[in-house]
C-alpha cells in the first residue's frame, strides 16, 4: 500500500498539518491500516473547509472508488467510498437520474457526504443526503465490518451520518437517486433590498424546490442585506431526448494570488457589478450552472491567497434569523473583514434520528472570508451573537469557531481510534 508523508489541509488551505497518509485499496488494507494505528481519520477529497478529516495519521479512501452496482430501473446506486459525484454523474444522469440533495460541488466523495451529512438547495423539500441513504459499509475500530441502515443498526447509521468520521471507515453505501427527464431546470431571479425583504422572498417562494440567496455583504444602511434570490424547477420533458450531463472547459487559477487581491475595495467592486448585472426574470439554466457554477473555475480557492480562507456558516431559527442576520453583517462591518461570498439557503425540519445534520428549520449564512490576522476576533463576536440567538455552525467548514458552536457532543463518540484535529478542538 502506497504511503506518503507532506504538509496537509483542506480546501480552505487552513489549518495546515503534517500528516503520513495512507491510501488503501482493498478492505484488506483498510483494516491493517485502521489496526496499524491508535488514532487516525477517514479523509476523501479534501473539500471541507476547515480542520475536519485532518490528522498526523490519515486513511485516504481516494483508491476506493468503484461504483460496484447502478440500478437503472429503480434508481439505486451503490458505490465504494471514493467515487466522487462527479464520477457519478457521467453514469447516472445518461440513464436520466440526478442526485435528490447534492451540495455546490460534485468534486466530494460519497463517504464525505455521509460524514457530513451534506445538504443543498433543497433542505426544505429534499433534506439531507442521510433522507436517501439506504446503508452503508463501516469498518469499525477492531476492524469489524458492519452494514449499518435505518433496521439493521440503526443506531450507529444516524450517528455517522453527520458525525465527521468518528465513528469509523465508510467503505461503501448505497442511495435513492430522483428520476429527471431533462437536464434543464427554469430559474426565476428576483432582486431584494433588504435582510427583511430577503425572508420574505423566501416565504412567498416555498413551493420552488431549489432556493438561494446571493447576498452582498458590504452593502449598509438601508441596502443592508441587498440580495439576489435565486429559484429553480426541473423542467420536465414528455418525450425526453438523450440526456448527458453538461460540461463546459473548465478554467484553472494556475497560482495562488498576492494576499492583498481580494481587498475590501475590490469585493466592493464585484458585489456592485454583481447586483447591477442581476435581472429580474425568468430563464433556462442547465444542471451543472444550477448546482455547480464554483466546478468551472479549477483551484478557485487560490484567490484567496496562500493565507487560505475561512467560511463562517451558521443557522438560525426562523423566529431569530432576521434580527440576526442584521446584527452579523453589522458586526463584520465593524471588523473591518470583507466577506467575497455570502450565500443564504432556508432549511426545514430536521428528521428526529438524524441527531448530527446540520440544518435545522430556519436560514443559514454562509460568509467566505480571505484569513487574516484579526479575523478570529470577529469569529469570537460571531460564535457569541450565534449562540446567543440558538443557532450553530457547520462543522464541515468550520476552522475556528469555539468548540460549542457545533451543539455536537464528540464523548458520545466511544471509540477513540477514529480522531481528527476538528475532534480534538471541540472536544476541549
Amino acid at each position: 500500500m502506497r504511503r506518503e508523508r507532506r504538509e496537509l489541509s483542506n480546501w480552505g488551505h487552513y489549518p495546515t498539518i503534517k500528516a503520513e497518509i495512507g491510501y488503501p485499496r482493498s478492505v484488506k488494507e483498510v483494516r491493517s491500516e485502521v489496526l496499524r494505528h491508535d488514532r487516525l481519520i477517514a479523509r476523501g477529497n479534501g473539500r471541507c473547509y476547515g480542520d475536519a478529516a485532518l490528522a498526523p495519521q490519515v486513511l485516504s479512501t481516494l483508491c476506493l472508488n468503484q461504483i460496484r452496482s447502478f440500478d437503472a430501473r429503480q434508481g439505486i446506486v451503490e458505490a465504494e467510498a471514493g467515487v466522487l459525484l462527479a464520477d457519478l454523474l457521467d453514469v447516472i444522469v445518461p440513464a436520466g437520474w440526478f442526485f435528490h440533495v447534492t451540495p455546490g460541488t460534485r468534486f466530494i466523495t460519497i463517504g464525505g457526504a455521509i460524514a457530513c451529512d451534506v445538504h443543498g438547495k433543497n433542505h426544505p423539500h429534499k433534506g439531507c443526503f442521510s433522507n436517501w441513504l439506504l446503508d452503508f459499509e463501516l469498518m469499525r475500530a477492531d476492524g469489524s465490518i458492519l452494514r449499518c441502515s435505518r433496521q439493521e443498526n440503526s443506531d450507529l447509521f444516524w450517528q455517522t451520518c453527520g458525525g465527521m468520521g468518528w465513528t469509523g471507515i465508510i467503505l461503501s453505501a448505497r442511495f435513492q437517486l430522483m428520476r429527471i427527464s431533462s437536464v434543464f431546470l427554469r430559474q426565476r431571479t428576483l432582486k431584494v433590498s433588504s435582510v427583511e425583504a430577503l425572508i420574505e422572498a423566501f416565504e412567498n417562494h416555498r413551493s420552488w424546490p431549489y432556493a438561494v440567496a446571493w447576498v452582498d455583504g458590504l452593502a449598509r444602511g438601508k441596502q443592508l442585506g441587498r440580495s439576489v434570490l435565486l429559484l429553480a424547477e426541473h423542467i420536465e420533458e414528455e418525450q425526453p431526448s438523450a440526456l448527458a450531463f453538461p460540461k463546459r472547459y473548465a478554467l484553472n487559477m494556475p497560482f495562488y494570488a498576492p494576499h492583498f487581491l481580494l481587498n475590501p475595495a475590490i469585493i466592493w467592486a464585484y458585489n456592485q457589478l454583481y447586483f447591477a448585472r442581476a435581472r429580474n426574470g425568468e430563464h433556462r439554466i442547465d444542471l451543472e450552472q444550477c448546482f455547480y457554477p464554483l466546478d468551472r473555475i479549477r483551484n478557485w480557492n487560490r484567490l484567496y491567497g496562500r493565507r487560505g480562507l475561512v467560511q463562517y456558516q451558521f443557522g438560525l431559527p426562523e423566529a431569530s434569523c432576521v434580527a440576526g442576520f442584521r446584527r452579523a453583517l453589522e458586526l463584520l462591518h465593524r471588523s473591518g473583514e470583507a466577506p467575497f461570498l455570502c450565500v443564504v439557503k432556508r432549511h426545514g425540519d430536521r428528521p428526529p434520528e438524524a441527531i448530527h445534520s446540520f440544518p435545522e428549520r430556519g436560514y443559514s449564512l454562509a460568509l467566505d472570508f480571505p484569513r487574516t490576522r484579526t479575523l478570529p476576533a470577529l469569529v469570537r463576536q460571531l460564535d457569541d451573537l450565534v449562540w446567543q440567538l440558538g443557532g450553530k455552525v457547520y462543522l464541515a467548514k468550520d476552522a475556528c469557531s469555539a468548540p460549542r458552536m457545533g451543539r455536537l457532543q464528540p464523548q458520545a463518540f466511544a471509540a477513540d481510534k477514529f480522531w481528527s484535529l476538528l475532534r480534538e478542538r471541540v472536544q476541549q
